[in-house]
C-alpha cells in the first residue's frame, strides 16, 4: 500500500482502498501517541498527569482523543490553559509517531525550561502540589473512573465527531485524581494528529 494525495492505493491489485480520514494521518506519518502508567501513594486526592502544549498559532491542530483507566475508584478531568510554573514535572518524554517508519515528529512541546518540541512532561502529586501557583484552568471533561474497569475513553473510543479539536499554542493537562484512601494504577494514554484545518 502507498499513499497518493488523499487515496490509498494497493500496490498488488493497483485498486483504491477506502479508509478512515484518522486512518489516513497514520499513513501519512501525521498521527503521534503518548502514555503515562504510575502508582500512587494510598491516598485520597492524590493525582497524576500528563501535560502538553500545542503548536503554535498557524501551525495544525491537534485532533485528539483520551484514554483513562485507573485500578481503584478515580476521577478523569482534561484541563485546558492550566497554570503550571515552567519547568515543573518531569520533561522530555518522548511522543512517538504511529507510523513506525516515518520520520515526522509531533509539533507539540513539553513543560520545561526551555520548552522542548516533539515531547511531554509528566506529572507527581509531589510534582503538582508542590507548584505554589498551580491552578487547574477550564475543565473541558471530567467524569468518574470506575475501578478496575477497562479504560475510559474521553472523546470517544473512535474519532469522528467525538474527537477533541485542540486550541494551538495552549497548555492542556490529562489528570486522573484517586477518590479513595488507596494505591491506585493510573493510565494516560492520548492519541492524536496534527492537521491544518480548513473549516
Amino acid at each position: 500500500m502507498h499513499s497518493t494525495g488523499d487515496r490509498i492505493i494497493d500496490t498488488i491489485t493497483a485498486s483504491k482502498i477506502s479508509i478512515d480520514y484518522a486512518h489516513h494521518e497514520i499513513h501519512d506519518g501525521d498521527s503521534f501517541t503518548a502514555n503515562y502508567s504510575r502508582t500512587t501513594a494510598a491516598t485520597a486526592g492524590h493525582r497524576t498527569g500528563l501535560y502538553i502544549k500545542t503548536p503554535a498559532a498557524g501551525g495544525k491542530l491537534l485532533h485528539l482523543i483520551a484514554q483513562f483507566s485507573s485500578s481503584v475508584a478515580a476521577q478523569y478531568s482534561i484541563c485546558e490553559t492550566p497554570t503550571l510554573t515552567a519547568n515543573v514535572g518531569t520533561h522530555a518524554n518522548v511522543i512517538y509517531n504511529r507510523y513506525r517508519d516515518n520520520v515526522k515528529t509531533s509539533g507539540c512541546f513539553d513543560n520545561a525550561a526551555a520548552p522542548a518540541v516533539n515531547k511531554f512532561t509528566t506529572l507527581t502529586e509531589v510534582q503538582i502540589a508542590g507548584d505554589v501557583g498551580y491552578a487547574i484552568g477550564t475543565v473541558i471533561r471530567t467524569a468518574p473512573l470506575v475501578a478496575g474497569s477497562s479504560p475510559k475513553p474521553a472523546g470517544g473510543s473512535s474519532r469522528d465527531s467525538q474527537e477533541y479539536i485542540l486550541k494551538a499554542n495552549t497548555a492542556y493537562i490529562f489528570l486522573i485524581t484517586n477518590l479513595t484512601a488507596d494505591a491506585n494504577n493510573h493510565e494516560i494514554l492520548i492519541d492524536w494528529y496534527e492537521h491544518t484545518n480548513k473549516v
